[in-house]
């Protein structure tokens, strides 16, 4: 074990830092004279990377302790060492770990040190201690062998209730991708089949625009959803598939992504772990509060991140959690508190949260082939709720952070339902003043994917990339009317919620009290409402309304037609 090499990256104390926030409000605020103007990598890295000076005290220590320097992003190194190595570099002790289902894997165990003279210059280090986060599980759902089937969402439902196009010719250059962590896989015939069955085009993933390591043979369900479901909304616009392989969660494939030149525009992750255990190991112990960073500072560090790539003009998308406000790592709802899931709860992503359809009605323009098997029922939309554990087996997630402020631009939005008098959590369960989530909703029960064949899934995995195919399909129109793309999407999100609440189906049924372990007497959680609600956000896209709403603002802008700029 001694020689395994360990890769790792140490995050360097950043500054800056209310600099670097001003910069990102300016270029996300549709009102700001900066709007869309967004900064290069070197731009953002000169705010907020340390001094020379510092940045190579640090990576001198590195190298005259065995580990080779793989890159440096300015505000961080990444590097590989021995084991052997590494327990020196950081005065700790390794062991190998092997999970269940075969991997292995060597992590600390134990404190760790960097030599006083560096602690001032060293944020944290990821790499070492860390454990996989599993991905959200898909909720599996059996065709009926009754003839009238059993309700199924496939990419028509989306078109036909969402008013997004059934065909579409990009007239820019857009792209969108999903993350993925694990050993989440996608096949690009499984893709095809896809396309076939549900009577779709979407253009395969090219091996330049796959980033990682994938296995066409051994595909996830998870990664197969997310593939299928942002390309067949996002009609034939240029699709990313990212794999993040190395276990250094958030922190490490956000630094990754930020520092890559090239990259999508929209970006879907259907992922998460609870906001106050970001820094638990899976196995019990905490590790990166060895390093004088704690769960929250993780959080804070990994927001930061997301800043940096929010100012680079791309938007992130984010599965809102599929165990209501409890969280995932409260199934039986035995905390006194409501436990927000992370990313979901950050203020610089677009969270997404699932709808079901209840008296559904069938009428597709076009039936797909897929619809003509027996045991599928395909809606062409009906009355959307948010989704229930009776119907769906889960419950959308939502709540409050305990870690970030609220943002203003979701000051009235939440003010209000905060204030219409709904029923709400004892008040020791969350914390009101926070950053409220998610932002908006879409489809997320009896999902139709592809996956060696058709079958059914559900969660709020499939929400996130619904939502991101519809921004690419409105970044296409920016970028081809402004040579610019849209960015953080909340503020221009909720702006339109204001003046045009119609272009968003607004849902008001439903809770987000259970969790995906059923429901209980102890499970505490939020109603949905009129307006915006912890439950379904804004509610689900009206896409044609969306996008008259970002063509009138340009015109409002520039004093011209839009498609004259």
């Amino acid at each position: 074990m001694d020689a395994t090499r360990l890769k790792f990256i140490v995050a360097l104390k950043q500054r800056n830092l209310d600099v670097l926030e001003s910069m990102f409000w300016a270029v996300s605020d549709p009102e700001s004279p900066q709007y869309q103007q967004f900064k290069t990598i070197e731009e953002i890295t000169a705010v907020v990377a340390p001094h020379k000076k510092d940045h190579d005290a640090v990576a001198h220590w590195l190298t005259r302790g065995g580990a080779t320097i793989i890159k440096s992003y300015g505000d961080a190194i990444e590097a590989h060492v021995s084991v052997k190595a590494a327990a020196s570099l950081f005065k700790t002790t390794f062991f190998s770990f092997l999970h269940e289902d075969g991997r292995r894997i060597v992590r600390s165990w134990g404190d760790l040190s960097i030599p006083d003279e560096l602690a001032h210059l060293v944020h944290m280090v990821s790499g070492l201690t860390e454990f996989p986060v599993p991905h959200y599980k898909l909720k599996k759902y059996t065709a009926s062998a009754d003839p009238s089937g059993t309700l199924t969402v496939l990419p028509g439902t989306v078109y036909s209730s969402y008013g997004s196009p059934t065909t579409y010719t990009p007239t820019a250059n857009s792209s969108q991708g999903v993350i993925e962590f694990e050993d989440q896989y996608f096949s690009n015939a499984d893709l095809q089949s896809f396309a076939t069955n549900s009577a779709t085009t979407i253009p395969q993933v090219s091996a330049a625009h796959t980033i990682g390591t994938n296995d066409p043979t051994a595909p996830g369900d998870e990664a197969e959803l997310d593939i299928q479901y942002i390309g067949a909304v996002g009609q034939s616009i240029t699709n990313w598939f990212w794999i993040e392989a190395d276990p250094t969660w958030l922190y490490g494939f956000a630094t990754h992504f930020f520092s890559t030149k090239d990259v999508p525009y929209v970006i879907s992750v259907s992922y998460g772990w609870s906001e106050g255990d970001q820094c638990e190991d899976g196995i019990g112990a905490s590790e990166c509060q060895q390093l004088g960073v704690d769960s929250a500072g993780f959080v804070e560090r990994v927001n930061t991140e997301f800043q940096k790539i929010g100012l680079r003009g791309v938007s992130i998308i984010v599965a809102s959690g599929d165990s209501g406000a409890n969280g995932r790592t409260d199934e039986y709802c035995t905390s006194p508190t409501l436990l927000p899931d992370y990313p979901a709860a950050s203020p610089y992503v677009t969270s997404v949260g699932a709808t079901e359809i209840h008296n559904p009605v069938y009428n597709l323009p076009n039936t797909p082939p897929a619809c003509n098997n027996q045991g599928y029922a395909c809606a062409s939309g009906g009355l959307e709720a948010a989704v229930s554990y009776a119907q769906s087996s889960f419950a959308s997630g939502g709540g409050f952070s305990n870690v970030a402020a609220r943002p203003s631009y979701q000051n009235d939005a939440v003010n209000a339902y905060l204030n219409s008098g709904v029923a709400l959590p004892p008040a020791s369960y969350y914390n009101a003043t926070s950053r409220g989530y998610p932002d908006v909703a879409a489809f997320g029960s009896g999902i139709l994917i592809y996956d060696g064949g058709l079958t059914l899934v559900g969660g709020t995995s499939a929400s996130s990339p619904i939502w991101g195919g519809i921004a690419s399909l409105l970044n296409d129109y920016s970028l081809g009317a402004t040579g610019k793309p849209l960015g953080f999407l909340n503020p221009l999100l909720y702006k339109i919620f204001a003046s045009t609440p119609s272009a968003f189906t607004d849902i008001t049924v439903g809770d987000n009290k259970c969790t995906e372990g059923g429901c209980s007497a102890s499970c505490q959680g939020y109603l949905a409402a009129p307006g915006w609600d912890p439950v379904t956000g804004l509610g689900a896209p009206v896409y044609p309304k969306l996008l008259a709403a970002i063509q009138a603002m340009n015109e409002k802008r520039f004093g011209v037609e839009p498609s004259t700029i």
